[in-house]
């Protein structure tokens, strides 16, 4: 397994990887089966949303692991100017995991822990401190994941429709 940086010109290659997360995301998210988009949709918004990050902020990147000469998962980190938080202190830009994702049939296999540490020695690289990324609450196995890799939980949110 190598880990490269992936340019802008080939964000269309991730959308294998992004529709098995959101797929995933789905199975943990029963409760909210009525708000499901379709895939496609949601994979052609994101991609228009990485690439917008991408040129708003140059500083922002995508490293994707690659396996036997195939894409096996990728990490989309975008920098963030201003601390959104009035409670806790962080650096000023930091950085936001947007997207990690793994392929199904490597999940397992260290991947995940490899894109992270990449993530970590590039943003050190760049001198940003602080990493912030959101988790499906029912997902248990993220969760344990990025807690073994010293993340620890700070905001929850909540969706609620308003009738």
């Amino acid at each position: 397994m190598r880990i490269v940086r992936l340019p802008p010109e080939r964000l269309d290659e991730l959308e294998p990887l992004w529709t098995a997360l959101v797929g995933h995301q789905y199975a943990l998210t029963p409760h909210l089966s009525d708000r499901a988009r379709p895939l496609p949709d949601t994979w052609r918004d994101r991609r228009e949303l990485e690439r917008r990050w991408l040129e708003e902020e140059p500083r922002s990147f995508v490293l994707a692991a690659e396996l036997e000469g195939a894409l096996a998962g990728y990490a989309f980190v975008r920098l963030v100017a201003t601390n959104t938080s009035a409670t806790v202190a962080m650096s000023e830009p930091h950085a936001e995991l947007a997207t990690l994702s793994v392929a199904p049939d490597v999940r397992g296999r260290g991947i995940g822990r490899e894109l992270m540490r990449a993530v970590h020695e590039e943003l050190r690289r760049i001198g940003v401190r602080d990493l912030t990324f959101g988790v499906i609450t029912t997902n248990s196995d993220a969760i344990r994941f990025y807690e073994r890799e010293g993340a620890v939980p700070f905001v929850t949110v909540f969706l609620q429709r308003v009738e």
